[in-house]
């Protein structure tokens, strides 16, 4: 008789925990606070996407020198700021306490358009750019806050991309790619830039006609045309000015740019310094970097060739 009791005891415990668990699920889901209407916005954004040592500089300094356009330095932030959607025990908190997921990617649209819709307007400027090459890897997180963002890819030969990375320590995203090579810090940094520019052209894949491609080899040896096929990409009426870049004036922090972009008094080109390098570096960067290169239009040329 103790046993049935207890068996019928622990049935209505059961029986009583569901009924709890379903009225609390029907609370939660009737619980929602609704979000207040957007606030008038700016433009559509632009971001400038392209490995380091890409060119991203130079294009960032065309696109600042343009009346209707601010871009700022390197902004990073949204690295960390993607860090709350990717947390799933995050984003259950805020749904618990009423907030749904639309409600969070709007509110965090909001917080991140605001640092750089404050420096457009101080700028006295109605449209905001961006260049930061590390947002290569956040490329999803951008398209989920501004589905009409535009983007401006830019592409550079990867061997002179590469010589160029190696030769720079911080670059922290690189250092998975060189510790694969063996610690070679040219085959390495080859890899990294293909590897960034293959997730380029993916998301550029699936988003026809928000991404424009830009060449660094092109703009610098035929600035005026690559720049105009640019502003018209953006909508934005063409302006003679921008070919004058290093004549306007733009905020400039020391380790967010290329120095030799931001000191230059034109359009230089940078082009085919790879082939100083030792014919064996050249082949080892080149079985990393060689099918993107194709891929890309660049001719992989004879390693041992000199200019």
């Amino acid at each position: 008789m103790p046993a049935k009791r207890a068996f019928s005891t622990r049935v209505v415990d059961f029986l009583r925990r569901s009924l709890r668990a379903v009225l609390d699920e029907t609370q939660r889901s009737r619980r929602e606070i609704v979000a207040p209407e957007a606030r008038c916005a700016t433009e559509r954004p632009i971001f400038v996407i392209g490995v380091h040592r890409s060119g991203t500089t130079l294009v960032r300094l065309v696109i600042d020198s343009h009346s209707r356009i601010a871009c700022p330095p390197e902004s990073f932030f949204l690295l960390p700021e993607r860090a709350l959607l990717d947390d799933a025990k995050a984003l259950e908190g805020l749904l618990a306490m009423g907030f749904k997921l639309d409600h969070v990617v709007a509110r965090l649209r909001e917080h991140v358009a605001y640092f750089f819709e404050l420096y457009a307007a101080t700028k006295r400027k109605p449209r905001w750019a961006d260049k930061t090459p590390s947002y290569v890897a956040c490329l999803d997180f951008i398209e989920t806050l501004f589905p009409d963002a535009q983007y401006v890819m830019v592409y550079r030969h990867g061997l002179d991309s590469a010589c160029s990375i190696a030769q720079i320590p911080d670059i922290l995203e690189a250092e998975p790619h060189i510790a694969a090579c063996g610690g070679d810090r040219f085959a390495g940094a080859a890899r990294y830039w293909a590897t960034q520019c293959g997730a380029m052209r993916a998301f550029a894949a699936g988003h026809p006609g928000r991404c424009h491609e830009i060449f660094y080899e092109k703009l610098t040896r035929d600035p005026e045309p690559e720049a105009r096929r640019l502003f018209a990409f953006l909508g934005e009426p063409w302006e003679p000015a921008v070919l004058e870049f290093y004549a306007q004036p733009h905020d400039r922090w020391a380790g967010l740019q290329d120095i030799k972009a931001v000191a230059s008094r034109g359009f230089a080109p940078n082009v085919g310094g790879w082939r100083q390098q030792p014919a064996e570096r050249v082949r080892a960067m080149l079985a990393q970097a060689g099918p993107m290169l194709a891929a890309l239009g660049y001719e992989e040329a004879d390693p041992g060739a000199r200019p």
